[in-house]
């Protein structure tokens, strides 16, 4: 808290109230030797300032002396600084909250939402993505040339942007952070991001989910010993994607448009959905559910997420006989997005994990 600023302005306040309380006396003391007063009490020069500096002027009261008069004047030519003053705090106040509303100091209320942390063209990608996919996401940026360029091209309901150093956790809570259901932190240098992830697990009061793409694979071991749930090697990632269109070019392209979200209903995608107790699906074993799903739902059933001995591993094809569904699991599929839809009322759960 200011102190300095709050006596300053207290200060002020006394002194204007001074000075606003001797001239109603002196105007009382010269309009009591007028013939006919019409000022004679504190009341009736607190009226006539009002209606005076308000510009309303009933004309029920006016001074009668010369000396009166001229603090009439005085009273006029106020008017217009307090008028002033007053029209410019309401501009300000206004132009302030459309600017913390662009900057997002209103905060949000997003929940089981996706934090980023850090923009640039892969954290818009990755927006554009989870965007197509109807989730809702939280951006913590610190340059204000980004925010002002980019904000604007998103839906307020969907994305929200926040303007914030990055290390400033508190601010960050604007953001709702703690109800996200993972933070991606996409900072620049990978140790930054070391930084970032060790710094912002001792300030919050819950345990975080955190994601993070690394530079240096080396460094992956390092960022799972620090807590991070979700850790990728950009540079893997990015060479198995370019070997793929190098020697089966039909394939990369397959396989980058499965792993996209899909923007129109046609588009098809990998599709992940979690295996809830009213799932018809559920105690199924797996080689029914593939025809099942294909002939009634539309879908390709490719996979299966399950736990064995406390472990969680992604069964791809599953050849197993005996392999049932279980709650908790999550059956993988490829659809479309007109598809998907079918799921989600089929499933009674959108898609994805979050």
């Amino acid at each position: 808290m200011n102190y300095t600023k709050i006596f300053k302005n207290l200060g002020f306040a006394v002194a204007g109230l001074a000075i606003y309380l001797g001239l109603l006396s002196t105007l009382i003391h010269f309009e009591k030797q007028a013939e006919s007063p019409s000022i004679n009490t504190l009341s009736d020069a607190v009226w006539y300032s009002i209606v005076t500096m308000t510009t309303v002027g009933y004309g029920d009261m006016s001074p009668q002396t010369e000396l009166g008069k001229i603090i009439g004047y005085i009273f006029i030519f106020a008017s217009m600084g307090v008028l002033g003053f007053l029209i410019g705090r309401i501009s300000s106040f206004i132009n302030e909250i459309h600017e913390n509303r662009r900057l997002g100091y209103n905060g949000t209320k997003f929940m089981n939402h996706v934090v980023i942390i850090g923009w640039d063209r892969f954290a818009q990608n990755v927006v554009d993505q989870l965007v197509a996919s109807d989730i809702k996401v939280a951006v913590i940026m610190d340059q204000r040339a980004q925010l002002e360029l980019i904000s604007e091209n998103y839906d307020r309901e969907q994305v929200y942007f926040l303007l914030a150093d990055h290390h400033n956790f508190e601010l960050a809570r604007k953001a709702h952070i703690e109800a996200a259901s993972i933070v991606f932190v996409n900072l620049e240098d990978d140790t930054e991001k070391l930084v970032y992830l060790m710094n912002s697990q001792q300030f919050y009061y819950r345990d975080l989910k955190y994601g993070v793409v690394v530079n240096d694979d080396e460094l992956i071991p390092a960022f799972e010993a620090a807590g991070a749930d979700i850790v990728l090697s950009r540079d893997e990632f990015d060479a198995k994607l370019t070997a793929s269109f190098i020697f089966e070019q039909e394939v990369g392209k397959y396989t980058e448009k499965m792993i996209s979200g899909s923007k129109k209903e046609d588009d098809f995608e990998i599709q992940q959905y979690r295996v809830i107790s009213q799932n018809r699906f559920r105690d199924k074993l797996y080689s029914e559910a593939f025809f099942d799903i294909k002939k009634q739902l539309d879908a390709v059933l490719i996979g299966l997420a399950t736990t064995i001995e406390g472990e969680r591993v992604v069964l791809s094809n599953p050849d197993d006989p005996n392999l049932r569904i279980s709650e908790g699991d999550y059956l993988i599929l490829i659809a479309s997005g007109q598809v998907s839809k079918k799921l989600q009322r089929s499933f009674g759960v959108n898609e994805g994990s979050l």
